[in-house]
């Protein structure tokens, strides 16, 4: 497996929002929209690909010049429980703490929260709803 940062606008891009809708959209009874994707051609997109298929992505938000916020992470249903998906935060931690990011923040959906306590992330504030569902704000300092 590699992880890899897939340009905005690219083929591979367009295959990662498809891929988005499927797996955190669709389930949920929503769809991706353009204005779902207002933005993002600000935003660093990474993949996690198995003989060039992507298995899994997030997006990382730089908002300040020592902070981002990581959106949208997923992994392919099949590869759940596996390690891929902390392979994948854990590379693009080290990526941008490479790069001065020394802080993270995150909305995590409720149901996910364990695995980003296992990975360094602490729950702030109270439970709110974002696309309909119960998320919670988590944060991590890196380095």
């Amino acid at each position: 497996m590699a992880i890899v940062e897939i340009p905005h606008g690219s083929p591979g891009y367009l295959e990662l929002v498809r891929l988005r809708d499927l797996h955190l959209r669709q389930p949920i009874g929503l769809r991706m929209s353009e204005e779902d994707l207002a933005g993002e051609e600000t935003q660093r997109h990474f993949a996690l690909l198995w003989n060039e298929v992507i298995l899994g992505g997030l997006i990382a938000n730089p908002t300040r010049t020592d902070t981002a916020k990581l959106r949208q992470m997923w992994v392919d249903p099949s590869l759940r429980g596996q390690g891929c998906g902390r392979a994948l935060l854990e590379e693009v931690e080290r990526r941008l703490l490479a790069e001065g990011i020394h802080h993270l923040a995150l909305n995590a959906r409720e149901g996910a929260t364990g695995f980003y306590q296992n990975s360094g992330y602490h729950v702030v504030g109270e439970t709110f709803t974002e696309v309909g569902i119960p998320h919670v704000r988590m944060e991590k300092r890196l380095g």
